[in-house]
């Protein structure tokens, strides 16, 4: 490679890699050789050269001989990674060790070109084949994969690591799994290197195209507004003129400043997150459930996924607040932890054992059926008296209001005040910000919200006995003994269901805003008398309410 050296190329590649002082390839040095001719050198060679000797090359002062390292190791790497060889034993170990080596000398792929070139096709591949690497019996061990791109998207002292973490899944993205892309997209969307906008914009580009732009779509819908100008304009590059445009005009807010949760806690020991989180750090306890421990809780949580209301994300942040509140102060159990190094499978199972009662409450019968998911229609009789509907109705409210949990507990009951309020409602899109949802979201909570009241409705209607606990026992028998005064009941309800939310704050802000803004109540009762309710009319609005 040295005997191919060319002087007015290497003067080339040393402004095009920003070589200079303060640049980020400061201090790189090149022969002058373009791809190509590296190519030609790794295509002559690779067969015949030892992996062992492969880390005197990544270490050599020359760009494009560590560029010639990298790709032998590629070559070596995808020999092992195809299709007769995926689940061969022999092949496997040797994908771990091409891979351990690559990482092991991660800091000398130390510009762009050489984390692009080989990245997608060792780390990405890898990540999507069995290994030994996490466990003793190969498998896909993600708990492993997961926490090692982790660590490389947090490294604070190289930038080049942090792109490995981002690159990588142009090669997911290929093989049609798009998890990775938008995991390390959220994870970087606030990093503040050019380099990494561009990467993270390239990544979704190409996850887009592979996998589908409905999810690139979704993506820019919830972060657009935050992305930095760059990241966006590579993202959508490929989108027609007219939708290129519609994203561009979207206000920017970008904060560079911003350091996701995930910088703060990387790499801490398990005894250490103990002590943070005895010691109140809220932070600390929801960084673990979100990020360190995502992929295990969401394992578990899809073995009850058909028989739970609420979805992935409202679960675990209810199972944070079950931590948190389960105690005379927060997080008390964990003192009862004699090893803290067993912690972390501490949560595992409770988060398990916490599932069960959970989708025991919210099922017939307190068991899980084998067709719990299936939803017949039942039609509501014309004859049905006004003593019947009370009974049906109040029971509806307290069942309703006992099974589902904060953020869906909250829909319900502003939907019930919404229905019976001749006042306007705070927008739907604004509350959503407040709860700290997408507005998407949003709509999807409070559909999927109408569709468990129908079906308790049904459920009601076909005599069945819905079980409540004394407190929503004492709440059903409160409306059908007061039901002329609903409104007020559902407001203190309502009331009360705020200091439930995690975002308890902003919404009560949003309310208050509303009240100064307009000059009067946000869903409250003018008086008592002007919010009389009757049994038919409120019956007529609950059938409605639940159809459209």
């Amino acid at each position: 490679m040295e005997s191919l050296q060319n002087e007015e190329q290497r003067r080339i590649l040393m402004g095009f890699f920003k070589t200079g002082p303060g640049e980020y390839g400061e201090g790189d040095e090149f022969l002058g050789l373009k791809v190509p001719q590296t190519r030609e050198v790794v295509k002559n060679a690779w067969k015949d050269f030892p992996l062992s000797e492969v880390p005197e090359l990544l270490m050599n002062r020359w760009h494009e001989v560590r560029l010639c390292g990298l790709l032998i190791l590629v070559e070596k790497f995808e020999k092992l990674a195809s299709k007769r060889f995926e689940t061969d034993e022999k092949a496997i170990r040797g994908r771990d060790e091409i891979l351990t080596l690559y990482l092991q000398y991660a800091d000398q792929a130390n510009n762009w070109d050489l984390v692009d070139l080989s990245v997608h096709k060792i780390l990405g591949h890898w990540l999507l084949l069995p290994t030994f690497l996490g466990g003793k019996e190969a498998g896909l061990h993600k708990e492993y994969k997961l926490k090692l791109l982790d660590e490389l998207a947090c490294s604070d002292s190289s930038l080049w690591k942090q792109r490995m973490s981002m690159v990588c899944s142009w090669k997911t993205s290929q093989m049609g799994d798009p998890s990775w892309c938008l995991r390390y997209a959220e994870i970087h969307l606030h990093h503040q290197h050019d380099l990494m906008h561009k990467a993270v914009g390239w990544m979704l580009r190409e996850m887009g195209k592979r996998v589908g732009m409905d999810l690139l779509r979704d993506f820019l819908r919830q972060h657009a507004h935050e992305m930095p100008r760059t990241m966006l304009r590579y993202a959508i590059e490929k989108m027609p003129e007219q939708e290129r445009q519609y994203w561009l005009n979207i206000p920017q807010d970008f904060a560079p400043a911003k350091k996701s949760k995930t910088n703060r806690f990387a790499g801490i020991p398990v005894p250490g997150f103990v002590e943070m989180i005895l010691k109140g750090d809220d932070e600390a306890m929801y960084y673990l459930l979100h990020d360190r421990l995502n992929h295990q809780l969401r394992n578990r949580y899809e073995a009850y996924n058909n028989h739970l209301n609420d979805d992935y994300e409202d679960v675990v942040d209810d199972f944070f607040l079950y931590l948190r509140e389960s105690g005379r102060y927060p997080y008390q159990p964990l003192q009862r932890i004699k090893k803290k190094e067993a912690f972390e499978t501490w949560l595992l199972n409770t988060f398990r054992n916490y599932l069960s009662n959970r989708a025991d409450a919210e099922t017939p019968n307190g068991c899980i059926p084998i067709d719990a998911n299936i939803h017949v229609a039942v039609e509501a009789p014309s004859d049905i008296t006004n003593e019947r509907k009370l009974a049906v109705v109040s029971h509806l409210i307290a069942y309703a209001h006992q099974v589902f949990y904060p953020r869906g507990r909250f829909i319900f009951l502003r939907s019930l005040l919404t229905m019976l309020n001749k006042q306007k409602a705070v927008p739907n899109k604004e509350m959503a910000e407040a709860l700290d949802m997408s507005d998407l979201a949003y709509r999807f909570a409070s559909y999927r919200m109408k569709q468990n009241v129908q079906s308790f409705r049904e459920r009601l209607l076909k005599g069945e006995t819905l079980r409540l606990d004394d407190e929503h026992q004492q709440m059903a028998d409160n409306i059908n003994r007061d039901f002329v005064h609903l409104y007020p009941t559902i407001f203190r309800i309502y009331i009360e269901c705020i200091d439930t939310l995690k975002t308890s704050t902003a919404v009560k802000h949003l309310r208050q805003q509303y009240l100064e803004e307009r000059g009067l109540a946000v869903h409250e009762p003018d008086s008592d008398s002007s919010n009389h309710v009757s049994i038919p009319a409120f019956w007529e609005k609950l059938n409605r309410w639940m159809t459209t």
